[in-house]
């Protein structure tokens, strides 16, 4: 293998490879790839591309609104999953905003049966959010624990 390099992962790339071995993602071609940036946090300084601050803000403030995703769509406006994660979001915030008004005018047992459900939710959408916190970070949730 050559010393290409990808400029998503920071992985080695073979100089006829038309995508990277390690992250699946198109290599450019005819122009050598960017050199990644070797991040200061992180497990064993592993090669990341670095996220611009606006990007882990809006990684971190829009959760609470309903907005997932906004941070991958800033940084990979091209990348399907930001929308995708967008979608998710807003359509689990709705269920939540759903559940907490169907809950008012509930009684005792159905108020019960409906906290249930809304706890559920609530935990998928904390989940779902902080991985689009780490997609965003480090391009895969699987980098980011070391899988």
């Amino acid at each position: 293998m050559s010393g290409k390099r990808c400029p998503h992962c920071g992985g080695r790339v073979p100089e006829n490879s038309l995508t990277c071995p390690a992250c699946y993602k198109e290599v450019p071609r005819g122009q050598p790839a960017e050199p990644p940036v070797r991040s200061s946090g992180g497990k064993g300084g592993r090669w990341t591309r670095d996220v611009p601050a606006a990007a882990l803000l809006l990684s971190v403030v829009p959760p609470f609104f309903g907005f997932l995703g906004l941070g991958m769509v800033y940084v990979h406006p091209r990348d399907g999953k930001g929308y995708w994660f967008l979608a998710a979001g807003l359509l689990l915030f709705l269920s939540i905003i759903g559940l907490l008004l169907l809950m008012r005018g509930s009684g005792f047992f159905s108020a019960i049966a409906l906290s249930i459900a809304l706890v559920v939710l609530l935990i998928v959408y904390v989940s779902a959010a902080a991985a689009a916190l780490l997609e965003t970070l480090f391009g895969s949730v699987f980098k980011a624990l070391g899988l």
